[in-house]
């Protein structure tokens, strides 16, 4: 829930009215916010009831005073519930327009990647500067073995496996459903197996193109740290948005790499026909001085040579 302090509330809501309500009537009211600070009105120098001011089960505040207190607090519960609800409204559009803010310039810096190592820096250093964490992890997924390939690590070294089996570990498991992970203690996770130094807590999400799994992004600290849903939902966007960069990337390099092995095999076929055509030029050099008038004069004498011995 947003924080709300009544203090906000009777300065930008109710203060002016509040006060020239009590001048007027003379009602015995004080306010305290929820540290028992006078607010408005007087000190009670004697007990008076007190009720209390709420959002929910968070008290901000009480009205001490009579019978008429009681309204007083159910008007200011109301007015905190209505600010609660605007700070939040608020919060959520800020956040979102960060997340699009943020997107729109990673996008930006992926353009023009057509490595996949490029790529793949670009996300990770962007995740580990956006969220907090020791070292940061990207894993591709190679889908004729079924097993994610170490890319990149950024940050303190971990020990982390350069090859991990689908299905394995928190990366593995990862991988192999699509859904994000958040892991605040892997000592107590089942999945992730034996501890390594240099990881205690993580945040794992998968990378996504055209709803198929291609690798993973991994965030982790050395301590126990607390991660956020927030923390997931923004890991989760830039694996998402780098995961179709990476995509062009590999696509780039497979068309690449049959562009070379094209031009390897031509290359290969020019020294084939060079040897031929070297070859029919020597047999064709071969006949013209065979057949000429010459060489047929002086392979006759040479015949008539041998006879005479």
């Amino acid at each position: 829930m947003a924080e709300i302090r009544l203090r906000s509330i009777l300065r930008k809501e109710l203060l002016p009215l509040a006060q020239r309500i009590l001048q007027i009537s003379h009602i015995p009211l004080a306010v305290y916010d929820a540290q028992d600070n006078l607010l408005l009105g007087d000190t009670f120098e004697t007990e008076a009831d007190r009720y209390a001011i709420a959002v929910g089960e968070e008290t901000l505040g009480w009205v001490q005073g009579g019978e008429e207190a009681a309204p007083l607090a159910s008007l200011l519960s109301d007015l905190a519930l209505r600010a609660v609800e605007k700070k939040t409204l608020a919060n959520e559009v800020l956040d979102r327009y960060r997340e699009i803010n943020l997107l729109y310039n990673i996008a930006a810096k992926l353009t023009h990647c057509r490595e996949v190592s490029t790529v793949a820096t670009v996300a990770v250093e962007e995740a580990q500067r956006l969220i907090y964490g020791t070292s940061a992890v990207l894993m591709l997924l190679n889908p004729d073995t079924q097993i994610l390939d170490l890319q990149l690590i950024v940050g303190d070294p971990v020990a982390v496996e350069p090859k991990t089996s689908l299905g394995e570990g928190i990366a593995g498991y990862v991988a192999k459903t699509g859904i994000s992970e958040i892991v605040n203690d892997v000592a107590a996770d089942v999945r992730y197996g034996e501890v390594v130094p240099g990881i205690r807590s993580l945040l794992c999400a998968p990378m996504k193109a055209l709803d198929r799994v291609i690798g993973v992004i991994s965030i982790h600290h050395a301590e126990l740290f607390t991660y956020t849903a927030a923390d997931l939902k923004l890991l989760t966007a830039i694996a998402l948005q780098s995961a179709p960069a990476i995509e062009n990337a590999l696509f780039y390099q497979r068309q690449m790499e049959a562009a070379r092995q094209r031009e390897a095999k031509l290359q290969e076929q020019l020294q084939e026909l060079r040897i031929e055509v070297d070859e029919a030029k020597r047999a064709s050099q071969v006949a013209e001085i065979t057949e000429s008038d010459f060489f047929v004069q002086l392979l006759q004498k040479a015949k008539d040579l041998r006879q005479r011995r």
